[in-house]
């Protein structure tokens, strides 16, 4: 009988249980919930990026701005044509507007080992390198017509983007005479070339001998070219009138 049992039990087939898969409907909920936690993760950290963004951006505006005022302030033996640093810093500002006599911002890599000329670092002309030992990454401000040379060389080997300056003194408003305002004196083919008059009663443009006050207020505006080589910063590619909206901006003061 155990022998019938046994031979029955191996003649019976072997059922195995059904595959049960995904319906349509549990496909649609999944998604929705993943959908949903999607959301809600760009919904709390979206804004944490933004922030950190804005953080990182104020940084640089804030190298940038003290890095134009260090300049302004340091009269170098190139700088000939300047009596003062406060001479200097007003014909920084006066000819910002033009791109003759633009004034460039940008970061390129320094000799660690060079030889410093009016406390200027040379560009490092090595290959390769390690930052901090052979090189150090400096941040520069020069005048187009002043510095072309060194301009040209420090480009290539330029750090990220060129800016341009464009700066515009800050007078008395003589509406409410509770602000500063914007000055700006047209030439007579219309070009807009800013000068600098007594901020208290703006009426005919000053020199730096003239000038009667202490300190000369102006708002500095950052623009960013779209290349950073000198074929394109020397070129006719680029003017004040297409260069766009400024990346950021500060209201300084130089004194004398």
């Amino acid at each position: 009988m155990k022998s019938i049992s046994l031979l029955q039990n191996n003649l019976q087939p072997n059922r195995k249980s059904p595959r049960k898969g995904f319906s349509i409907v549990e496909v649609a909920i999944a998604m929705a919930v993943v959908t949903l936690l999607l959301t809600t993760f760009l919904g709390v950290f979206g804004p944490a990026q933004a922030n950190i963004q804005r953080a990182l951006s104020t940084k640089d505006a804030n190298r940038m701005k003290d890095a134009l005022t260090n300049e302004m302030s340091i009269l170098r033996n190139t700088d000939t044509s300047d009596t003062s640093s406060f001479a200097k810093a007003f014909r920084m500002i006066s000819g910002s507007h033009t791109k003759a006599t633009a004034i460039l911002m940008y970061e390129y890599r320094a000799d660690a080992a060079g030889n410093t000329t009016n406390g200027i670092l040379p560009p490092y002309t090595g290959t390769g390198g390690i930052q901090g030992s052979d090189y150090i990454i400096q941040t520069a401000v020069r005048t187009l017509d002043v510095d072309a040379t060194r301009i040209q060389s420090e480009l290539a080997v330029v750090e990220g983007p060129v800016f341009v300056v464009r700066m515009t003194q800050l007078v008395d408003n003589d509406i409410t005479d509770s602000e500063l305002i914007l000055t700006a004196w047209a030439e007579a083919d219309g070009t807009l070339k800013p000068g600098i008059t007594d901020p208290d009663n703006p009426s005919a443009l000053l020199t730096a001998v003239t000038y009667p006050k202490a300190v000369v207020a102006f708002r500095a505006e950052f623009f960013k070219l779209s290349a950073n080589k000198w074929g394109f910063v020397s070129s006719t590619n680029w003017s004040f009138t297409d260069i766009g909206n400024p990346v950021t901006e500060a209201n300084i003061a130089i004194r004398r």
